[in-house]
């Protein structure tokens, strides 16, 4: 009873089982720290500052708790390490309810094939007696096996393994072909073959005749891939027959295009099928030219072009160019008459309203043609203004020569760094074409330089100048192209004029 009457000892019992019984060590942080102040407030009165009630410490001083701080963890209560390791436990004992323990037995000697039977039951299979050879037949494997060789052999089956959607794991592209072999209503539907990375052009045309004959699309495909090609295709799938087909030897990663098309080459015909006739045609005074023709079905209009093509001949205005027989001088021919109605292959040609002695004129423009080609290997400068597209034209110097083709900026003050014309230099043997793309009403006129780059493609610039001096340029250009007969030349106008045809065809179709 005295313990019990002593508040000090109560106070510390208190405190004691506060601290005992906190899992969270939060009681034993706030006890301390309170018998600590109480403590300090204690010597600070001894010397005389006490209360009038003889006690230490008031009831509001014993009142204060401790300060709450934004960090204390409230809200939830920490669990202990007991307690966390009392409800692992507990889980897995649970967990443990829902496995099984089965202990193994050996099984005895006397368990017999037949009481194992209602384990493995025994079915029956068709097999007739007159055809056991049927039963072989039966399973889904050997039919599909002789279906499959019922199709036949792929004769590019060494091709599919540049199949990308067979090899996983490597780099592939995904691209849409336009078959063109296909009859109408189809061509506008491309194939999706996907390729891997790493083959070639050829091995890409290998693995699209190989998805074809897979396919069994008509009509079939000759068996030898190199008479087919690729070209670039528009999003319609018409061929874009201005770029030539891609290189077979360069690798598929190389390009970007994400649609082709498969384009079978020209075939050309036997040599001993091609036409022998040889057409002359007589200038006065001048010689005389010969050319081949493939058919007698050839008007007399036709070969009269080509003579004027070839002479270069400067038709000026009110003047006409007729052709005549050599035999018969001063008839005219029929220009829309043909060579099969005609009893020769030797011809005349002649300028309307003169006879075969007058050729003072023509002589005069033939010898100013040959001067101008002569000359036009002498390097020459013009000054006219590059076109651009997303910015303003810049004025530039034009240097031709028989070499090569120039192109320097003209420097101008207060021009962008970043906007002004980089200097470039094209050899002739580059050079495709250059032509005369829009004459305007103010006396300027555009032509265009294409040109042949390093990665095997067709590009161009394009320039504005005086009429007669763009005229000049383009003159200049081709004659130098004429004479130097270069690959690229002779390429780009080759496609130009197979595109040409086939668009006229199909109009008239």
């Amino acid at each position: 009873m005295a313990m019990m009457d002593n508040a000090a000892f109560l106070l510390s019992h208190i405190r004691n089982s506060f601290i005992t019984s906190d899992d969270t060590g939060m009681c034993e942080l706030i006890i301390e720290n309170d018998e600590a102040n109480r403590d300090t407030k204690k010597l600070s009165r001894l010397d005389g500052s006490l209360t009038d009630s003889g006690t230490e410490f008031s009831d509001h001083e014993l009142s204060t708790s401790y300060d709450i701080l934004p960090d204390m963890g409230y809200g939830h209560r920490l669990r202990s390490n007991t307690a966390q390791r009392l409800e692992r436990l507990k889980k897995e004992k649970k967990s443990q309810r829902k496995v099984k323990n089965i202990s193994w037995r050996d099984c005895p000697s006397d368990y017999t094939a037949e009481d194992k039977g209602h384990l493995f039951e025994k079915k029956s299979l068709p097999y007739p007696d007159s055809d056991p050879g049927e039963f072989s037949k039966a399973s889904k494997l050997s039919q599909q096996i002789e279906n499959y060789a019922n199709l036949g052999e792929n004769p590019f089956l060494e091709y599919a393994k540049f199949d990308g959607r067979a090899s996983v794991g490597t780099l592939s592209k995904k691209i849409d072909i336009f078959l063109t072999m296909c009859p109408p209503g189809m061509r506008e539907y491309p194939i999706t073959v996907i390729v891997v990375a790493t083959a070639k052009i050829q091995d890409l045309i290998g693995l699209i005749c190989w998805q074809y004959t897979n396919e069994e699309r008509e009509p079939k495909l000759n068996e030898n891939i190199e008479m087919y090609c690729l070209h670039i295709a528009e999003d319609d799938g018409e061929v874009d027959t201005d770029f030539p087909s891609l290189d077979n030897r360069e690798p598929v990663s190389k390009f970007g295009f994400s649609k082709l098309a498969l384009v079978e080459k020209d075939i050309p015909p036997p040599a001993n099928n091609r036409s022998t006739h040889v057409v002359t045609v007589h200038v006065p005074n001048r010689g005389f030219n010969k050319f081949q023709v493939e058919n007698m079905n050839t008007t007399i209009r036709e070969i009269l072009q080509r003579v004027l093509k070839r002479r270069k001949v400067k038709i000026r205005p009110g003047q006409q160019y007729n052709m005549e027989k050599q035999s018969e001088p001063g008839v005219s021919l029929e220009l829309d008459a043909t060579l099969a109605s005609m009893d020769t292959l030797e011809f005349c040609l002649v300028r309307e309203n003169s006879t075969r002695g007058e050729v003072e004129d023509e002589r005069e423009g033939d010898l100013s043609t040959i001067a101008d080609s002569l000359t036009s290997h002498q390097y020459k400068s013009y000054i006219v203004n590059m076109i651009h597209r997303l910015r303003t034209n810049t004025e530039v110097q034009l240097g031709i020569s028989g070499e090569k083709v120039e192109i320097d900026p003209v420097g101008t003050k207060g021009s962008v760094k970043f906007l002004r014309q980089k200097a470039a230099t094209y050899p002739a043997d580059t050079i495709a074409s250059a032509d005369i793309i829009e004459e305007k009403s103010n006396g300027k006129s555009m032509f265009r330089l294409t040109y042949f780059t390093d990665k095997d493609s067709y590009k161009h610039h394009d320039f504005e100048t005086d009429d007669d001096i763009a005229h000049e340029i383009v003159q200049k250009i081709k004659n130098i192209l004429e004479m130097r007969l270069s690959p690229v030349r002779k390429d780009y106008m080759a496609n130009k004029e197979r595109k040409l045809k086939k668009r006229e065809s199909l109009r008239f179709s």
